[in-house]
This record gives structure tokens, sequence and C-alpha cells, in this order.
């Protein structure tokens, strides 16, 4: 297909969504559905009926899970799958249902609010301060601090692992968290996870985005950026590299908002300073959903230069995956996934870096029904997952050093 009319309709499109948001009467029942556009005018078509678009992979051909109004699906002109009858009455019962949690031993059995994780993070500091130390990287728009926890024992070899760019993306906050816990617990009992810490230092940053995380635990479930204005900008939009592309948007409204300029935002500038600080030899950026592992470029078709390391590397990494609980991540490499998608830390940690940098859509399957309102009982099989993919990660780069 021509890209360059297909990019330029997709826009035009996400403005009209940003818009339709703005607009969307507090009570209207909306739905998620699945759909797969075959040409320009009909992805521009169920665009421009969307509350909400849930999938990055804006592209003819490509699924798409997107929010609509009920009343509006009469008007969808091509097959779709509702994947979540009522995506605000799932929400109400999540709130509903953190509201009167039971405490528990186990502290991954829930979700966990942004002071709660730092306080996890502060603990597991505390208790093991022979491995980890944690620091306060930057500061929010509103003040909030922007976490890490330093992990190691003496070694060297930077990996940087951060959740929580997006707001929403409550199981992306949760699984960094747990990789650290486990991390930390399990240097003396996992022969592993010793020889990993020897030689590698995780810096995990679990909320990027505190405020736009707070926001979205007290008003809305499904806030995706930060607080900026009370518009927000997307920070997985607001890195350097390729800022302000196809993929972006200029408009405030859209839940792609790119920021006034590159580093725009405190929260970006966060993660920029620790890369500058630190040398770092791998990335790995969580978020959900469709259990996809990514890798440069996300804005150009261009192979990366280590594209055969990157694609060794995920392929590892989604074996181990699939090796845990039977999951299937789909290794989708920069030439055929988020084509468009620009200013993304990843893109930026390798071009700027040269970080080999990955991209984690975690749970659920873009085929499944959830989203981003994710059943606790998925937080514990989600970090067994991830963390079996990092340990790969970090084992490929300790034994190529």
């Amino acid at each position: 297909m021509n890209v360059a009319p297909a990019r330029a309709s997709i826009v035009l499109a996400m403005i009209l969504l940003g818009f339709a948001a703005t607009r969307r009467p507090a009570t209207e029942h909306r739905v998620a559905v699945r759909v797969e556009p075959r040409t320009v005018a009909e992805l521009a078509a169920v665009l421009a009926l969307s509350d909400d678009v849930w999938t990055d992979e804006v592209e003819v051909g490509a699924p798409l899970v997107e929010v609509v109004a009920a009343a509006k699906l009469a008007r969808i002109a091509l097959p779709y799958e509702v994947l979540v009858d009522d995506v605000d009455a799932d929400a109400a019962a999540e709130h509903a249902r953190l509201a009167h949690r039971a405490a528990t031993a186990d502290w991954f059995a829930e979700y966990r609010d942004g002071d709660e994780v730092d306080a996890h993070l502060d603990a597991l500091a505390a208790q093991h301060p022979d491995l980890a130390r944690a620091h306060t990287i930057g500061t929010s728009l509103e003040g909030r601090p922007i976490r890490a926890l330093e992990i190691s024992h003496g070694g060297t070899l930077g990996i940087v692992l951060d959740g929580g760019h997006h707001a929403r993306e409550w199981i992306a906050v949760m699984v960094p968290t747990c990789i650290a816990d486990r991390l930390v617990t399990g240097y003396a009992r996992d022969a592993r996870i010793h020889r990993i810490l020897d030689a590698a230092r995780f810096f995990v940053v679990p909320v990027v985005n505190p405020d736009g995380y707070r926001y979205s635990w007290t008003t809305d479930r499904y806030w995706r950026k930060n607080r900026r204005g009370g518009y927000g900008v997307d920070l997985s939009r607001n890195y350097s590299v390729a800022w302000g592309d196809d993929g972006a948007s200029a408009d405030r409204a859209s839940p792609n908002y790119r920021g006034e300029r590159a580093f725009s935002e405190p929260e970006s500038r966060a993660i920029r300073d620790l890369f500058a600080a630190n040398p770092i030899a791998a990335h790995v950026d969580f978020h959900s959903f469709s259990q996809v592992i990514a890798y440069p470029w996300s804005h150009q078709r261009v192979p990366p230069p280590d594209r055969d390391k990157f694609a060794a590397i995920a392929d590892r990494m989604s074996s181990a995956i699939h090796a845990s609980h039977g999951e299937t991540y789909r290794i989708a490499p920069g030439s055929t996934f988020e084509t468009g998608a620009s200013g993304t830390a990843g893109d930026w940690s390798y071009a700027i870096h040269g970080a080999l940098s990955f991209l984690v859509e975690l749970r659920p399957a873009s085929s499944r029904g959830g989203g981003f309102v994710l059943p606790p009982d998925q937080i514990a099989p989600a970090c067994d997952e991830a963390l079996a993919a990092t340990l790969e990660l970090a084992d490929w780069m300790i034994d190529h050093r």
C-alpha cells in the first residue's frame, strides 16, 4: 500500500478520535471491539467512531482493539468481535474490589497504587542492603517522586527495566516491581540469579508516570498520558529520536499527543537522566497489552544495525515465556510492528545509548477479552513470563560482553 497517504488518514482519524473522547457522556455504555480494517478508508472510518484505541499497531491489515459507544456498533461496516461488553462496568467492579481488598501475605495477589509500589521498593532496599538501593531519579509534574531500585552484587553490566509509561497499563507496573522482588529475594537461593547479579546491574523503574497512574486509580481507569494541563502528554511519544514524526499527534486531545518538544516532560527526562548517569547495555520497556516482544525501529521500516542480535535475543525471550505457562508472545521486528510510533523510549535508548532495547507488551493477547482491566490472578503468571524473558536477556548480554 502507499504508506504516506495511509498515515495521513490515520493521523486525521486519530485527531477525530481525540475530539470524540472529549465529548463522551459519562454515562454512555461503551464496548471494546476487535476489528481488522482492510483498507485505509475502513481504518479511518472505524477510528472516527472510537472513544479510545487500545492497541498501538494502528495499521491497515492489523488487528485493532478500540472502544466504541454501544449505540455506534451498528455503524461499524466490517466484521468485529466484542472483547469487553462494558468497559466502564469492568472498571467499576475492579474499583469496588480494590476498595474492599483483604490483607494478604502475598503482596502480588492484588494491584498496588503508586505509594504502595514505592514503599515496596524501599522495603526491598532496607531488607537487602547488600543487593538493592532505592533512588529517586526525578520528580513528576505534580511533585511525585519517580523511583528506581538499583539491584546488583558487584555487577556492572547495566540493564534498565521500566513500566508505567501509560497510566492505565497496571500490569506493566506490577511486573517490573515483581521482577525486582524476585531478583532481590532470589539471589541467595537461585544460582542463575546469583550469577546474573554478580555480573549485571539492574535499574528497575516500575512507575515512569506516577501522576497518570494515580489518576487512573482515583478518576479515570483508562487514562493513558501524564497530567500536563489536564490534557496530558503521551510519554511514550516524548523521546527525542524521531520526535514528532508519523504516529505521534500535535493535537492535545489525542491519546498520542507528543508534547511541545522532545523531553518536554519531567517523567521522560528522568529516564533520560538515568541513562546519562549510568552505562546501559540493555533496556526493556514493559507495556500492555497484546503479548508481543518488539524491537527497534518503531518509527521506520529500515532494519536496525543489530537486527540479528535483536532477533536472536527475542527468540530466546519468547521461548522462555512459552516454557513458563504455554503462552505465545509474538516476536515483532520494528519493520512490521508499531510502524509510525515515533518518539519512543526504545528507539531513543538504542539510537542514543546503544542499548539493546525491547518493548514487551504483556498479557492479555489482543484476541482475548479483558484489555487493561486484567484479573489479579494474572499478575503472578505474567511476572513468571517476564522474569523468564528478562533472565534470558541478561544471560545473553553477559555471555556476549
